[in-house]
């Protein structure tokens, strides 16, 4: 169902990074709980127990974002809040609280964007196998239709899956996720059940005649090489398979394309977990709009040698450098004449534009909304100021970019600013910040409006042709 209003100018959080109330009414544990409070967090050993206490200040932040000149939020939902265990029991508790936080969004006149699943399963779920265990899938459209029957008088924009192929990227493939594991056949699968969730809630969704919009929130990448030859073609074509159609051709058009399967199939990746009735049932679960996260290009070149092995810089220290090869696929290259920030991230605002142009010619005139946009940097409070031009800078080129595609006839319905205030980033913890509010973990978590903060809100008024 399509929507005639307003484009949506926001921000982003999620549940976990944010909230913190760890043990607030009769919340479960997630994965992200227990990992947080093991051994195995020895990167950044910090929690989300308090982040950024929105679960106590959500109005405080709301009301920010709308006096900075936004007119949307996007949020996630825990599933530990609302369904503790993952499946079983309902936590009235948890219904009240995205009661109040929808509330506020009415208050002052924010668009809700609401994200069913943000990365933090619960639990008890991953202890029959998580994402692996088809079982999952089968919860999280119970969940979903929770969600819907709960929140559907208040929310007309939903999110099935927040980034399916970075979270199992993570989880499986880098290991710095929860469960914490390096095997390419285990991330296949977990991948393909959380596409198949997100189908069978879509079509939950569709059987309850639910209203608005319903779609799915993926990070691709604009593919690009420093040569053009046949080998480069070859790798960038593979790129995009890996990081981009994977995901894209299953959400938009109800299947995968064959060349997916080829390239799976010569690296012996077991597709058992295939089974017969899930074509039909990801044709009937395609998505309204696609949410995409978009940070960067992938700048790639042919594979060389070597096993399969992903590293990210989770410190921002420059020896701790990303890489990646994927063995028979690509390897990732890296242009010396972009500029990047701390963690190795570009900076080429254009890759947005060519993003969305290539969405546009491979999906036709499906809508698109921006659901993150941002950069990490180490920001400092001095005298109750925080000056970030760097990320103005980042974030003035993306949004100029996207405008003009957006102006040259792509469906791009909004855009939002990751993040909303500063909060857990997940295992780059809390020294890498994103916020247009800084949050003053040392002081009871106090906020700060960033330069970047004031400057958004003259930059949607700039776009609407507001007088300035």
């Amino acid at each position: 169902m399509e929507l005639k209003e307003p484009f949506l100018w926001g921000s982003a959080t999620a549940a976990y990074q944010c909230e913190g109330g760890y043990r607030e009414d009769d919340k479960g544990e997630s994965i992200w709980d227990v990992f947080c409070h093991s051994e195995k967090n020895n990167i950044n050993a910090v929690t989300g127990d308090v982040a950024s206490d929105h679960y106590h200040r959500y109005e405080e932040d709301i009301r920010m974002l709308k006096e900075g000149g936004q007119n949307a939020y996007r949020f996630s939902l825990a599933w530990t809040r609302i369904i503790p265990k993952g499946t079983g029991k309902i936590s009235q508790a948890g219904i009240a609280f995205y009661k109040r936080v929808l509330a506020a969004c009415k208050k002052y006149g924010v668009t809700p964007l609401v994200t069913i699943y943000h990365y933090d399963l619960p639990q008890p779920l991953m202890e029959i196998g998580g994402w692996e265990n088809r079982e999952v899938a089968e919860a999280f459209a119970d969940y979903a239709q929770v969600c819907f029957e709960a929140f559907g008088d208040e929310v007309r924009h939903w999110v099935t899956i927040n980034e399916p192929d970075y979270d199992t990227m993570c989880a499986y493939a880098v290991g710095n996720y929860p469960p914490n594991v390096t095997d390419m056949n285990r991330r296949a699968k977990a991948l393909y059940h959380m596409l198949l969730a997100s189908a069978k809630a879509v079509s939950r969704f569709r059987k309850l005649q639910a209203k608005g919009m319903i779609g799915l929130v993926h990070a691709p990448y604009p593919i690009a090489t420093l040569q053009d030859d046949l080998a480069y073609r070859e790798a960038a074509k593979n790129a995009d398979l890996f990081y981009n159609r994977c995901i894209a051709d299953p959400t938009i058009t109800g299947w995968f394309c064959d060349d997916l399967f080829v390239k799976l199939k010569e690296s012996n990746i077991d597709l058992s977990f295939i089974k017969e009735g899930d074509k039909q049932c990801f044709m009937e679960g395609t998505v309204d709009f696609l949410g995409l996260n978009v940070y960067e290009r992938a700048v790639v070149k042919p594979y060389t040698s070597g096993e399969t092995c992903l590293k990210i810089n989770n410190t921002g220290k420059s020896k701790d450098k990303t890489s990646i090869i994927v063995k028979g696929w690509f390897e990732l290259d890296k242009d010396s004449e972009v500029k990047r920030n701390p963690w190795g991230m570009e900076v080429y605002p254009k890759c947005i534009y060519d993003l969305l142009y290539m969405m546009k010619e491979r999906y036709g005139d499906i809508p698109f909304i921006i659901t993150e946009n941002g950069i990490g940097y180490y920001d400092k409070l001095e005298n109750g100021q925080v000056h970030d031009p760097y990320r103005i800078e980042y974030l003035d080129g993306f949004i100029d970019w996207m405008w003009k595609a957006k102006e040259e006839g792509i469906d791009v319905r909004g855009y939002f600013v990751w993040s909303t205030m500063d909060l857990y980033s997940w295992i780059n913890g809390y020294e890498k910040r994103y916020g247009l509010v800084y949050v003053d973990y040392e002081d009871h978590e106090k906020r700060y409006p960033k330069d970047s903060y004031y400057w958004y809100q003259k930059k949607i008024d700039e776009k609407e042709g507001k007088e300035l």
